[in-house]
């Protein structure tokens, strides 16, 4: 049975393709993303470079190459390419085919995380993905998710208000304002109420959710628990595989704590405690389908909103959502 939209198309944007330590100077790392193979490599100089997996002069794999300072070797025939894909060098010592030109995407580094952008009709970017800086903070520490997905369907439950009460068991949930959207950036904010237990502790604390949606696949929570001096950075990296299947890349930041040794500690109890969530919705999001005319409630939060926000991110030949607006929304 054919699926609904979007399961059937890739949105444009930037994407997570790997995390900046995994890009040696002399390793290959393979990936498929956008439905096709890729190979990321590091130049001599420290660029991350993301090319077509096979080589266009006979089609070996170049993920069984290896790097030569700026250029990356196939292991057919000894053709180098350029981080450009301009073919520079055979093993013949003849000049290089005209044709011989292998294909890649923009690449940027952000916060330990190399981005690759894609586009559907091969357009160049109109923007790029912001550094999520944060003075006095830890690095990112990462956790990642493969499962039958979409990007926008992992995007939209920060404006889902109405799931975190039945699967997230959180006692309160609520906006604080409206949601902006200012081109390619959506902001909200929120509030919930939930149990401590996640950190160990008794009670319940109400937490502040700051979200910034930079296309659907990279996303941003500045999250804080007053109370308690808790002060969280999360990215939410969905990297689609294809157009049903995705990577899902978690991180967490926290600003350093004065006491020796508990960042650390409560670093890794953060991250888990995120993922954990997450992990409430995975098992909804690989079986649910998208409904484009969902029969929205009051209190279901500003998904209409999101779903217009989200429809410039695709092809003009893909079939533009319907905007539908929740009663409470119809009413602001």
């Amino acid at each position: 049975m054919k699926r609904s939209v979007p399961y059937e198309s890739i949105p444009n944007g930037w994407y997570a393709v790997a995390k900046s330590d995994e890009l040696g100077l002399e390793r290959l790392v393979e990936r498929k993303y956008f439905d096709r193979e890729w190979v990321l490599w590091r130049t001599a100089s420290g660029r991350a470079v993301m090319q077509d997996a096979y080589c266009p002069h006979l089609g070996a794999n170049l993920g069984d190459g290896c790097v030569r300072g700026e250029r990356i070797r196939c292991p057919f025939h000894g053709f180098e390419f350029s981080s450009t894909g301009e073919c520079e060098k055979t093993a013949y010592g003849k000049r290089p085919p005209a044709r011989a030109k292998l294909d890649g995407l923009p690449v940027v580094e952000r916060d330990g995380v190399i981005f690759a952008w894609y586009h559907a009709e091969d357009a160049a970017p109109t923007w790029e993905p912001p550094a999520f800086s944060a003075p006095g903070f830890t690095d990112f520490i990462f956790l990642t998710r493969t499962f039958r997905g979409h990007p926008q369907e992992t995007s939209e439950n920060s404006s889902d208000l109405g799931h975190f009460g039945p699967v997230h068991s959180y006692a309160k949930a609520e906006m604080i304002g409206e949601s902006v959207i200012e081109g390619h950036v959506l902001r909200a904010r929120y509030r919930v109420m939930r149990n401590l237990d996640f950190i160990g502790l008794p009670g319940a604390a109400e937490l502040d959710f700051a979200a910034e949606v930079h296309g659907l696949g990279y996303s941003t929570v500045h999250a804080k628990v007053e109370q308690l001096g808790i002060d969280v950075r999360l990215l939410v990296l969905a990297s689609p595989i294809d157009a049903s299947n995705i990577d899902l890349r978690l991180g967490v930041r926290m600003k350093r704590l004065p006491i020796p040794g508990l960042t650390p500690l409560l670093h890794r109890f953060l991250l888990h405690a995120y993922v954990g969530d997450v992990d409430q919705d995975i098992p909804i999001w690989k079986r649910k389908r998208y409904v484009e005319r969902p029969a929205l409630a009051d209190g279901d939060g500003p998904i209409g909103t999101y779903r217009r926000y989200a429809s410039q991110f695709y092809s003009a030949s893909r079939v533009v959502l319907p905007i539908v607006k929740s009663t409470n929304e119809a009413a602001e």
